[in-house]
């Protein structure tokens, strides 16, 4: 049985049907006040990006995103953001954060994510599939045994997350009516776009990084209208 990743958690289905309540991560946290900019706005998660081999902004160390999640409410799930490979490496940066959730979002083996779950039983995993073409339905079927939930972000050759890039949501929406785990949408989701991103893929949740962003810091206004446009994005919400 795979364990879902939800901060809030009183809704055990995979998908989102109409009554269900969309769960929002912000990421990119490098600032207590960047995290209180995401409290404030109602988040269910905030990710820490640690541990880059590609480009990436807002990049904090394991014992800075440590400090911050000791000052984070409870029932708001802190996510490790890394493009860490190793096995080994992984446990450590989830040991070393104290994050309860590990967002891996480059390529890995999926037999090396048994490792990491023994390792760390309390761990939720959620796989980054980059949704470049088709391509990508099969790569969410191949991690889709393994891991706790994906999420469908965009990529160039310099960055593997960060882009605000959208995506193909048509390819999005097929991959989420076919999963049997959450699908979080990723990927140059904002204020103006992201309630039609919803409407179109039906996802789990959404996660936005760049988004909600002005001058280089997270956008307080920005921050909360993201949250209030993806949690009235469907009926019943």
């Amino acid at each position: 049985m795979h364990r879902v990743i939800v901060a809030s958690a009183d809704i055990p289905s995979a998908h989102n049907d109409k009554e269900d309540l969309m769960r929002v991560k912000f990421c990119g946290t490098a600032s207590l006040a960047d995290m209180r900019c995401a409290i404030d706005a109602g988040c269910d998660a905030v990710g820490f990006i640690m541990g880059v081999t590609y480009q990436s902004t807002d990049v904090v160390t394991p014992a800075e995103a440590a400090e911050m999640i000791r000052e984070l409410p409870p029932f708001i799930e802190p996510v490790a953001v890394t493009h860490l490979r190793d096995t080994e490496d992984l446990i450590g940066l989830v040991k070393d954060s104290r994050c309860t959730t590990l967002q891996i979002q480059d390529a890995v083996e999926p037999s090396g994510i048994p490792v990491i779950r023994d390792a760390l039983p309390y761990l939720k995993i959620v796989k980054a599939v980059h949704v470049t073409g088709e391509s990508a339905i099969a790569a969410a079927k191949l991690y889709e045994p393994y891991a706790d939930a994906l999420i469908l972000d965009t990529r160039t050759q310099e960055k593997i997350g960060g882009t605000g890039i959208p995506h193909d949501w048509n390819i999005s929406a097929q991959i989420v009516a076919k999963s049997a785990i959450p699908v979080i949408l990723a990927g140059g989701l904002k204020p103006e776009n992201v309630a039609e991103a919803i409407r179109s893929v039906r996802p789990y949740g959404v996660d936005v990084h760049t988004g909600v962003k002005k001058d280089g810091l997270r956008d307080p206004e920005k921050t909360l209208a993201f949250a209030r446009g993806a949690r009235g994005a469907l009926p019943g919400n």
